[in-house]
């Protein structure tokens, strides 16, 4: 039995979900929680509101709306939303006086500075007098010194590295849109670029998606540079009464994580010993779900921050994702350009978009959500489908109530067993993969019907393969084939123990 700390990158919390929300890491994060719980893993989803993000407070003044209530009012909308599609996390964790929050990310700071890896420096930061507002993120934006798309100076949704505003073109407040001056600030740095050669032996051998070993190909080449963890006068945790150690919610995320964590296992009697077999022992591996625009503080930031943590042994694995796009578009919470996840699930229902989603996934590239093509498949393939199979299982049930498995159907079987499993892998992860396994078995089974050849092996299957696809689609297939989720296990799913006839054809 392996243990997963899975987490989901913090929203936000100035909205509720979209669906490109819903197709990139949340639902990835659930799938892969369920495949590994079907294969006996022990597992804990993690999760929480970006509370402390400096969108929060731009959000705040742009509606006349105190930022903490409003942040408390949309993350109970995101989590009623993520009760809707049928998204399971083990704990969602507020952040704002919360002291699992403030302990974790204590605790984090101080193993750096003891490391050694903080120091102080003074720099030039952007400043609107005007607004009294300074540029370190929600406030400034001008096009990225690194590859010229408009961003904020944090981490840039094109290429993902960090911008320095000292160098970004047409650089301009976001609230009044003069230009910003540029003010000398005494600010704390994380040391990255003592980790330099750190970072690329550890990513030496692993594998992560594109575009992930390009943006590390470039972050190596550039350094990676040191990097400001405090913002004095923005959003942030003060770690001193006085207000000078404000740290800033990117290098909050390990320990929002750890404190999630930690939070969930307070509820139960063994939390401690939990606490140590996930995160001390060697035992435990945490499995990141991530947009590629995270990728600077998960795959540069964090590894560091866990290294500098003596007593902690656990591997990170990064699965990121691209931008599902709309109409060509990027899917947006702060521009109100989307389709609203609830919205979508309450007019259709939780399977359907789930298993499309899924299919959709921007795991490799951006994908394009299309919702006329979605309504034509619902309607059209998918749920005809599944009314065909109900209604030839109460005919095959009634006829025999034992599995007969010709050799031909056997072998196919065991193939897409085995596609399921690689699919499955905590290493070889892919939801785009899980459910086009289930879409190849729906496409046999309905080819199946039109030849009137027997389908219960087959619907028995998608049961399986669907379980973290179709939550509630796979337990209706598993009471219609007259089988208990055991039964198809032994007698499906595990190649050594089904029993099957040699096929004369």
């Amino acid at each position: 039995m392996s243990r997963f700390l899975v987490t989901i990158t913090p929203p936000t919390p100035n909205g509720d979900l979209h669906i490109g929300h819903i197709a990139g890491p949340f639902l990835s994060a659930d799938v892969f929680t369920r495949v590994q719980r079907q294969q006996g893993h022990d597992c804990a989803l993690v999760s929480y509101s970006d509370d402390y993000q400096s969108y929060m407070l731009r959000r705040g003044i742009e509606l006349d709306r105190n930022h903490q209530t409003l942040a408390e009012e949309n993350t109970r909308k995101i989590c009623e939303t993520l009760d809707l599609v049928g998204i399971h996390i083990d704990n969602w964790m507020q952040p704002q006086h919360n002291r699992y929050f403030l302990d974790a990310v204590t605790e984090v700071y101080n193993a750096a500075y003891h490391a050694g890896a903080i120091y102080s420096k003074t720099t030039p930061e952007p400043y609107c007098s005007h607004c009294d507002k300074w540029g370190y993120e929600a406030f400034g934006r001008g096009l990225c010194n690194h590859c010229g798309v408009d961003s904020d100076a944090s981490q840039c949704e094109g290429c993902a590295h960090t911008p320095d505003a000292a160098k970004m073109a047409e650089f301009r407040c976001k609230l009044c849109g003069g230009k910003m001056a540029f003010i000398p600030v005494e600010r704390e740095f994380l040391q990255l670029s003592a980790y330099h050669n750190f970072l690329k032996q550890l990513f030496n051998n692993k594998s992560l998606r594109p575009p992930m070993p390009q943006f590390l190909k470039e972050e190596f080449e550039l350094g990676p540079l040191d990097w400001g963890i405090t913002r004095p006068h923005d959003g942030g945790l003060d770690l001193k009464s006085d207000g000078t150690r404000r740290i800033h919610t990117w290098f909050m995320g390990l320990a929002g994580y750890l404190a999630s964590f930690r939070e969930l296992l307070a509820k139960t009697p063994d939390g401690e010993k939990r606490f140590e077999q996930f995160c001390h022992s060697g035992q435990g591996k945490m499995i990141h779900f991530l947009g590629y625009d995270c990728a600077f503080s998960h795959l540069i930031v964090y590894p560091v921050l866990l290294s500098t943590l003596d007593t902690y042994r656990i591997e990170q694995e990064f699965y990121s994702n691209h931008f599902l796009t709309l109409k060509g578009g990027t899917l947006s919470t702060s521009r109100n350009y989307a389709i609203w996840a609830r919205d979508i699930v309450k007019d259709y229902d939780q399977d359907s978009v789930r298993f499309y989603l899924s299919l959709l996934a921007p795991e490799a590239h951006e994908s394009e959500f299309d919702l006329e093509k979605f309504t034509t498949w619902r309607n059209q393939i998918f749920l005809p489908t599944v009314d065909q199979i109900h209604e030839r299982l109460k005919e095959e049930i009634g006829k025999s109530a034992s599995l007969n498995l010709p050799a031909l159907d056997m072998q196919v079987i065991r193939r897409l067993v085995q596609r399921w499993y690689h699919a499955a892998s905590p290493t070889h992860f892919s939801m785009k993969s899980v459910a086009k396994i289930c879409e190849d078995v729906l496409d046999i089974i309905r080819d199946r019907i039109a030849l009137g050849a027997a389908i219960r092996s087959y619907a028995a299957l998608l049961s399986f393969t669907g379980q973290s696809i179709f939550p509630e689609l796979s337990r209706t297939l598993q009471e219609s084939s007259g089988l208990s989720r055991e039964e198809i296990f032994q007698q499906i799913v595990s190649a050594s123990s089904v029993e099957y006839e040699i096929c004369k054809h």
